[in-house]
């Protein structure tokens, strides 16, 4: 299959964009629908998607050990290059997790809501509570 597995569900799940730069920026309207969901599994394929985006610091460790290769081998030139990619994997990295933390954080809001009873007595929070 193609593509995130939790659109094939059809529970009315956004997509978070397919592209190894990281996941879009959240809306109003992704949060809406996520907590509009009561499909446990389709939320679990969300969330595992949105954790999916660390693998992408795989550039990290390949440059730091092609720099340490190369500088070993004396060619300090493609060493320093190997540093300078692993710096912007880096910085790519951070932020695609960052976007990708967003949308794990309203997943598991919703699966807290879902896991707690539909009776719960107990008044709603307010800012200063």
């Amino acid at each position: 299959m193609n593509g995130p597995m939790h659109l094939a569900r059809n529970a009315g799940l956004p997509t978070m964009g397919v592209s190894p730069s990281g996941p879009r920026q959240m809306s109003g309207a992704d949060v809406d629908a996520i907590c509009a969901c009561d499909d446990l599994e389709a939320l679990a394929e969300l969330k595992a998607y949105a954790r999916s985006y660390f693998a992408a610091s795989g550039l990290i460790v390949i440059s730091v050990g092609s720099a340490a290769v190369a500088a070993l081998a004396g060619k300090r030139p493609v060493a320093m290059g190997a540093l300078a990619v692993g710096v912007v994997a880096g910085l790519g990295v951070i932020e695609a997790r960052r976007r990708a933390r967003e949308w794990e954080a309203v997943v598991d809001a919703r699966l807290l809501a879902l896991a707690q009873p539909a009776t719960d007595s107990r008044p709603p929070r307010t800012r200063d509570s």
